[in-house]
């Protein structure tokens, strides 16, 4: 009878600490941690070498970029900041979009510049105490193509369906308007607002004249600051055809407004 109740016991104490790491006594993952999201990663471009160059210069300028995220409230978004990389998870695209808006608006406050990648997939996450677990196909995919952008933005993959009202708001306010760009075959994250254009383009300049080493870099940035200040359209060919057959917009300004040079 002692023996009995000795291993059920055990098999109680085991249960509950499977369920303490979010894992059930038979291996699997519970269903209730897991759940499909919008992962960003980004990260601070030459944040090493700022480092090496001016450590005290670069972790003043880091401190208040990251007090400045602290300080935002963002509706159904969690952010995890570690060093230069910064995690951005929600539910919903547009909110993580207007999420990356709002950190392209501090890093250029601070004159960095970022670089990552959306993308959607399974992500489990568990704290516990101090310590933080994540597990996600999302992020794995949104590291990777983190890695093969080589210009300061922050792309969406190419799994995304980006919905038709994104590239319509386009149309309808304007290139700072919109929450999504299509530049260079890439669907991007707007870093402009309707405040914020001319200042972030001086910016990115004076910091190509500080540093010309990075200088295709910056231009490309520059370019499409540009690109946006002449209101070409910056939405997908196969989409902008499509609106012109229905009336959403008209052929001759579609002609000249979608050229991505």
């Amino acid at each position: 009878m002692m023996e009995l109740e000795k291993q059920i016991h055990e098999e109680d104490i085991d249960d509950v600490m499977f369920r303490e790491i979010g894992v059930s006594p038979e291996g699997h993952y519970l269903p209730s941690e897991i759940g499909n999201k919008y992962v960003a990663f980004c990260d601070i471009l030459g944040f090493s070498s700022m480092v090496t160059k001016d450590f005290r210069g670069t972790l003043e300028a880091y401190h208040e970029f990251v007090k400045s995220i602290d300080s935002v409230e963002l509706e159904e978004i969690e952010v995890i900041i570690y060093s230069d990389s910064i995690l951005i998870v929600g539910d919903e695209l547009s909110k993580v979009v207007k999420a990356v808006q709002l950190l392209w608006f501090m890093a250029l406050s601070h004159y960095f510049l970022i670089r990552g990648a959306i993308a959607y997939g399974k992500y489990y996450e568990r704290r516990s105490g101090k310590n933080l677990v994540v597990l996600s196909d999302a992020l794995v995919k949104a590291v990777t193509l983190e890695k093969e952008v080589k210009v300061p933005a922050v792309v969406l993959a190419d799994h995304i369906e980006v919905p038709d009202d994104y590239w319509k708001i386009r149309c309808a306010y304007g290139a700072l308007g919109a929450g999504v760009l299509h530049f260079r075959d890439r669907n991007i994250v707007n870093p402009f607002n309707s405040l914020w254009l001319k200042s972030a383009a001086n910016r990115v300049d004076m910091m190509a004249k500080e540093n010309p080493q990075y200088s295709s870099k910056y231009e490309w940035f520059l370019a499409l600051s540009r690109a946006v200040a002449s209101e070409k359209f910056l939405i997908p060919e196969e989409v902008l055809e499509r609106f012109v057959r229905e009336g959403i917009v008209t052929l001759n300004v579609a002609g000249q407004e979608n050229d991505e040079s």
